[in-house]
């Protein structure tokens, strides 16, 4: 039983980690605006004219960008992945992260760039760059839209020299987001609960790519915070919620006190779990796939995706939302 309590606290500390490095990735565009790309290396993000850029070899730290290398055909240029890179599956080394990163083992592997979603000390950044090394900084987490993702997806293609790809991928995303745009209900209200720590629950607010992801599934958050925050159980019980949505850390035994056991949502049983964790906290075009399964769940509405633009080893969308089409045709 101890060691049970033990891994559920470290799961626990996990998601609280996750919640600090994406905000860290917010503010720190603002950090580097007070380093100098070198001779040697370049900082680039998705304002920088990269024309005439071509890189083969990367360490790529951002799951969410190992997601759309792979995606579009890249990832056979990928040296190295972050610890928590699940998709696709990969026997390349694990690098260190968080946090901090190794220099050295980034070093030892002669990458032409390295790709991060989170904020690191202008010092580390500044070694990469008189190392000859790029440092490619995305930050779709904070202030993010499903424009800027695309962005991304479109600079990765460049850098790559997969554009082809990289605009398959965005036309793909668009005709997603329209047809969810299309569907026609009348949204509810929703809480995401990503975890509970110390009787505070950690939310998800405005300015989120996961607020754009409730949006295009017709869920109104009531979280009217900015960022990842601490929701107060008198928000929650005031806003009583029609819909809850639950972390994969989220302990199930905190329903049944309050102030979840007053919200509609629990008198009701519409509480569902983001089954997968990477759909809610990495930003790129798997995104997709949860709005899909969320539409589903709390509508019972199957939305038709367009097919898919690539034939993928592994299949970018999760079993959980395959069954939604076995669930339709029984």
């Amino acid at each position: 039983m101890e060691t049970n309590n033990r891994m559920k606290g470290s799961k626990k500390i996990i998601a609280t980690i996750v919640v600090i490095v994406v905000i860290l990735s917010a503010i720190g565009a603002i950090e580097y605006e007070h380093i100098s790309s070198s001779k040697k290396g370049r900082i680039i993000t998705v304002n920088s004219n990269v024309s005439g850029i071509h890189l083969n070899r990367i360490v790529s730290l951002d799951p969410a960008a190992s997601a759309t290398l792979y995606a579009i055909g890249a990832f056979k240029d990928v040296l190295g992945k972050g610890p928590y890179t699940t998709y696709p599956k990969s026997n390349l080394p694990n690098m260190t992260c968080y946090p901090d990163m190794s220099i050295e083992q980034i070093v030892n592997l002669s990458p032409q760039a390295v790709i991060s979603f989170s904020s690191y000390p202008p010092g580390e950044v500044q070694e990469l760059l008189n190392a000859s090394i790029d440092y490619i900084f995305l930050s779709a987490g904070l202030n993010s839209t499903f424009t800027q993702i695309m962005a991304q997806n479109t600079l990765l293609g460049e850098l790559t020299g997969n554009q082809k790809n990289a605009t398959l991928l965005n036309n793909w995303m668009r005709e997603s987001l329209n047809e969810f745009s299309n569907v026609s209900v009348v949204s509810k209200t929703l809480l995401y609960a990503m975890c509970v720590e110390n009787g505070a629950t950690w939310t998800t607010g405005k300015g989120t790519f996961v607020n754009a992801m409730f949006n295009y599934s017709h869920l109104n958050n009531i979280a009217n915070g900015s960022g990842f925050y601490e929701i107060s159980n008198e928000n929650i019980v005031n806003s009583n919620p029609q819909v809850i949505l639950l972390g994969t850390c989220f302990n199930q035994s905190d329903l049944d006190k309050e102030p979840f056991d007053s919200t509609g949502a629990y008198k009701n049983n519409t509480i569902y779990t983001a089954f997968n964790t990477n759909l809610f906290s990495e930003p790129n075009f798997r995104n997709i796939f949860a709005i899909e399964w969320m539409i589903y769940e709390v509508y019972h509405i199957t939305v038709k995706l367009p097919k898919f633009p690539f034939e993928l080893n592994y299949n970018p969308e999760p079993p959980k939302v395959q069954s939604i089409y076995e669930d339709v045709n029984v």
